[in-house]
């Protein structure tokens, strides 16, 4: 026999909707405001979606069972390039798309091929998506949903970059920005095929030079280690070139060229450098063995250095010239021992490191047995350690002329300022990762944009702010506290403007489209009047920028604003009303890829243009959905769309599945076969909830609370309040688990004889109140079945009865099935069926040695034994004294009535063990008792 799932959720799915009963509106009440970062539109939702929105939907429920006033709604993500280039792709008929829409997203091959504009594919991908959050049963606010591509949204970014033109963040200028050849557009994370996470690192020139004062520029990430360079490497087998070198300076009259030398680099990073401000003009080009065994002179030191070959160099990366400091870096160090070079070339100690000599590297490579440059992961394990613990730990010694004393994490900065100050480095730019490539599938490059607009996240002020909110914030795990602060430290200008792509015109000037990560930072606050736009057709020319500022900073006069707007002012005060009455945002939930951009940028832009009232408050992070240990594509596979879920295991089920299977921030895997567990157990609990209505209504209950009844109400009152911790600090697995246990407990409770069906019926109200937010279409049916009226989702959440919690009662239970435990343990190793069991408590002054323990809790025997020995009753025990401490040390048990558990339990025990009788402190049989401990009994069959 099973559940019809689907059939339920359909049922209260339509309930739901015909009474409104998500939509929130200002009360009374105490507010909140949970929002997660919404769904980008080039595909159906999925596994990874359904986690990431699932957890706060979860708690959006249990918060209104709290008489919360929630605000929980969702709009939909489709600016930028993605969905321009899906459009292209199907129009072209390309086949890994057609495949991988078809196979993967369940998408029907007859609708795909519609699909050719991006219009159509927002309005086929928002409809499904609407689909799945009502399939899985979301308690969404639908009057605000909306889609970034609405014309009336476009008005409230293009106040948001109004009020940061206002304050000197948004700016105009060159920079380096991730950029698409193809697309001749600049990149964001959203925009990326391979490599979204990749970050633009800065590297520093040192312009080495040659005898015939060519420069041979090093890159390094390290301009400190320049003191302690040996000689350098070049890869002989790659190709490098001479080649002139101009830098590109803008003027008022245009570019000016302005001569940078001749130099000598890999072939690859002349191509780079010509999209970085540069001019190159190749000279000549030649194999990197011509230049082995010449040298270069090191501009900071004088010193001339060998240039020496390895094939570790690599040419796609920098210059394709490298420092070698042997001291401090463990390639280095390696390869100049294969070339049996260290003692004529030598070290130089550069850093004072502790517990570390003169030369970390030499000592990391000795200490992990590195034997060859062969081994590229110890070596890039050594590589790593060492790096980190000078980074963090180091000083610059006296080798470091004019820079002694100083700590390694404060010297990059300084020292680079210094070289580029006196022509002796530069700056290049190249991406954190190997591989960065645009959805079109150009492989992306590092250029330097001019004429580009930025927003300013390097200003140090809006840093400081920022650090401030970040302070002020709560965190799921805590630990994101410092990963935030050290992204807002990080965080440099961001090119915030685009040529192509769907989005909102930059209202700066023509041409420009706001691309797809700057036009979703603040929208939580369109939120609040998102039902109003949408209720009373307001158009997009009656949102100004004057209305904006009333709604959401209180500025301006609305009377004045209602002249402007034709917008009545009754509506204009409820806005701005209900802005004050849900802003801010009490918690933000994303996945943790979301981090180094979306949600710094969410911190970046609420400081900027809200007063400190309306900063966020506190954000939640995920982290990554597989299945089946395959990680999520959607465009090789395996993706789980959220409709397939609701589809094979229903929507509860994978509810609570998916809330359930990790804790926050780990990753979770997606196993079918526990998904099927999970609708087993469902299932159960609803055919126990109608047995327990059809007895109901023709058995006589009991008025009589049993010593059992009495123990399974203490934990369920216990778990009541454990339930509203976990929830309250998004801890839904250990949620999760407390319903398991639950249902535990109720298994141990009709084990022990417990029937009472008021008590049976109060357990299951409560057990279905706890259930409610995972899984609330069955427990709206169960709810129903028991006769309870209105709606189980906006009932109040249970009480807590603290005169029904009862420890001992508690302790009891847990004590009798230890003792079972010891009882089938000695029947298995004896291979008995005994006929009696007698069970031995321990001597009363053994309970008083433990009370004394108790009572000096933390002391060792030798500190003890003083204390015992001052009462004269223990003494007549002698030498056995040390030996019980030793073992009532160990024990943890609290105090309760052995004898009385026992004896209440004693035909249980009969029955459980088949045998004739259970005797509690009888004869003592075998002299056992004597070996009896306070809760570890002595046990004998017979």
């Amino acid at each position: 026999m099973s559940v019809d799932f689907k059939k339920i959720e359909k049922k209260w799915q339509e309930k739901w909707e015909k009474a409104r009963l998500f939509e929130a509106n200002p009360d009374e009440r105490e507010k909140f405001f949970i929002t997660a970062a919404f769904p980008y539109l080039n595909g159906v939702l999925h596994a990874g979606h359904l986690r990431t929105f699932t957890i706060p939907e979860v708690v959006a429920r249990f918060q209104r069972m709290k008489n919360r006033n929630v605000l929980w709604t969702f709009g939909y993500h489709v600016t930028g390039t993605p969905i321009l280039g899906l459009a292209e792709l199907i129009k072209n008929r390309d086949e890994k798309t057609i495949w991988a829409y078809t196979q993967l997203h369940g998408i029907p091959e007859e609708d795909l091929l519609e699909l050719t504009t991006p219009e159509k594919i927002v309005e086929y991908f928002s409809k499904k998506a609407e689909e799945a959050f009502k399939r899985m049963g979301f308690s969404l606010d639908w009057r605000r949903n909306f889609k970034t591509s609405d014309e009336v949204f476009t008005k409230f970014i293009e106040w948001q970059f109004h009020k940061l033109k206002e304050k000197g963040l948004i700016v105009k200028g060159s920079h380096p920005v991730r950029y698409c050849p193809s697309c001749d557009n600049p990149v964001e994370d959203h925009d990326i095929l391979i490599g979204e996470n990749a970050t633009l690192v800065e590297y520093t020139l040192i312009k080495f030079t040659t005898g015939d004062n060519c420069i041979m520029p090093m890159a390094t990430l390290r301009p400190e280690t320049v003191f302690g360079v040996t000689n350098v490497w070049i890869n002989p087998e790659a190709t490098y070139v001479k080649a002139k070198v101009y830098l590109e300076k803008e003027t008022d009259e245009g570019i000016k060229l302005i001569d940078n030398g001749i130099w000598i680099m890999a072939k690859e990073c002349a191509e780079k450098l010509k999209h970085q401000n540069r001019k190159i003009e190749i000279i000549e080009e030649f194999k990197g063995e011509k230049l082995v065994g010449k040298k270069v002179k090191n501009p900071i030191t004088g010193k001339e250095v060998p240039i020496l070959p390895a094939k570790f160099v690599k040419t796609n990366i920098g210059t394709g010239c490298v420092m070698s400091v042997p001291a401090h870096a463990p390639y280095d160090y390696i390869a100049l021992r294969d070339l049996g070079l260290v003692d004529k070339i030598g070290l130089i100690s550069l850093i004072k490191l502790p517990n570390y000599g003169k030369f970390p590297a030499k000592e990391i490579v000795e200490k992990m047995g590195i034997k060859s440059q062969e081994e590229e992961d110890k070596l890039e394990e050594a590589t790593k350690k060492i790096y980190k613990e000078e980074f963090h730990k180091g000083v610059l010694n006296e080798n470091c002329i004019g820079y002694e004393g100083l700590a390694v994490k404060e010297v990059k900065d300084k020292l680079t300022k210094d070289l580029i100050e006196k022509g002796l480095a530069e700056i290049m730019y190249e991406f954190s990762e190997e591989k960065v490539v645009c959805r079109c599938g150009a492989p992306c490059m590092v250029k330097m944009v001019k004429g580009q607009w930025f927003i300013k996240y390097s200003d140090e002020k809006w840093k400081e702010l920022a650090h401030k909110c970040i302070d002020r914030m709560k965190f799921i795990p805590e630990n994101l506290r410092q990963v935030f602060h050290e992204k807002i430290d990080w965080m440099k200008d961001k090119a915030c403007v685009r040529r192509r792509g769907l989005g909102t015109k930059f209202p700066f000037e023509e041409g420009w489209v706001i691309e797809s990560l700057s036009d979703s930072t603040i929208y939580p606050a369109y939120y609040t009047i998102a039902k109003y736009i949408n209720q009373y057709n307001i158009k997009p020319e009656q949102l100004t920028l004057t209305l904006f500022d009333y709604v959401f900073l209180g500025k301006g006069n609305i009377d004045d604003i209602e002249k402007e707007t034709g917008i009545s002012k009754d509506i204009i005060k409820n806005m701005r009303e209900e802005f004050l009455y849900y802003y801010p945002v009490d918690w933000r939930c994303s996945a943790k890829d979301l981090i180094p951009n979306h949600l710094t940028f969410y911190i970046f832009n609420h400081v900027a243009i809200f007063p400190e009232e309306h900063w966020p408050r506190g954000i939640v992070v995920n982290g990554y959905v597989t299945i089946e240990g395959k990680k999520l594509s959607k465009s090789k596979g395996p993706v789980l769309p959220v409709l397939e879920v609701a589809e094979k295991f229903g929507a509860d089920v994978g509810r609570f599945y998916i809330t359930t299977c990790a804790e926050l921030p780990q990753d979770a895997d997606i196993k079918f076969k526990e998904m099927e567990n999970t609708k087993k157990v469902l299932e159960r609990i609803y055919f126990l909830t109608k047995e327990v209505a059809d007895r109901k209504k023709t058995e006589k209950v009991k008025e009589e609370l049993t010593y059992i009844d009495q123990w399974l109400l203490s934990v369920l009152n216990r778990a009541i309040k454990q339930y509203s911790e976990f929830m309250d600090n998004f801890e839904l697995r250990k949620a999760g688990i407390l319903i398991y246990q639950l249902l535990d407990n109720l298994k141990w409770y009709k084990r022990r004889g417990g029937d009472n069906l008021n008590v049976l019926e109060e357990f299951l109200e409560v057990l279905i109140k706890l259930m409610c937010p995972f899984t609330p279409h069955i427990c709206e049916e169960m709810w129903e079945i028991l006769g309870k009226e209105g709606f189980v989702s906006i009932s109040k959440f249970p009480d807590v009865n603290e005169d029904l919690i009862n420890e001992e009662i508690e302790k009891g239970e847990e004590y009798l099935k230890a003792i079972m435990e010891d009882i089938k343990e000695i029947i298995n190793v004896a291979k008995v069926k005994p006929k009696k069991i007698y069970l031995y408590t321990a001597d009363d002054w053994k309970y008083d040695l433990l009370k004394i323990i108790k009572e000096n809790e933390g002391k060792t025997i030798k500190e003890l034994m003083p204390i015992i020995m001052k009462d004269s009753k223990f003494r007549k025990y002698g030498k056995e004294i040390p030996k019980v401490v030793n073992q009532l040390i160990k024990n943890n048990s609290e105090l309760i009535n052995e004898v009385k558990v026992l004896e209440n339990a004693k035909e249980f025990l009969k029955k459980e063990f088949d045998v004739e009788d259970v005797i509690i402190n009888g004869e003592d049989k075998a002299k056992k008792k004597r070996h009896a401990l306070p809760f570890k009994p002595a046990i004998y069959l017979e």
